[in-house]
């Protein structure tokens, strides 16, 4: 979001948006049955859980004074994202079963991927 830093508010926003894509993505799996629904629930929720848990680690108050402690909380933020992940599909490739891999990926595709374009999108910060 160029010109503009991110705050609180855009995450929140975002948050919003990627819940009613998981939201649709079930939705649409509900068209294919009800194995897709809960692997594209699943999808989704990966996305957004991992989402969720950067923007509180990073979001979390800091003292201004110690800009590194910043840089650091995003580093480590990132890190716990990606372990979040990791450990999600593993535990839903182990335990769920039956599953739908293709609506598990599409959706958490559409919720990581695609929901920061369309906030950016949404936001009218595309034009300027």
């Amino acid at each position: 979001m160029k010109g503009r830093p991110l705050d609180w508010q855009h995450l929140k926003r975002l948050l919003i948006i990627q819940s009613g894509l998981v939201f649709m993505a079930a939705l649409a799996g509900m068209a294919v049955g009800q194995v897709a629904a809960l692997s594209a629930l699943l999808g989704g929720g990966i996305a957004l859980g991992a989402s969720a848990l950067f923007a509180f680690l990073v979001f979390a108050p800091y003292r201004a004074q110690q800009p590194g402690v910043l840089v650091t909380r995003f580093y480590l933020a990132e890190v716990g994202k990606l372990l979040l992940v990791a450990c999600a599909f593993a535990v839903i490739f182990i335990w769920v079963r039956p599953l739908n891999a293709v609506a598990l990926f599409v959706s958490f595709f559409l919720v990581q991927v695609v929901s920061p374009l369309l906030a950016h999108w949404l936001t009218g910060e595309a034009q300027r």
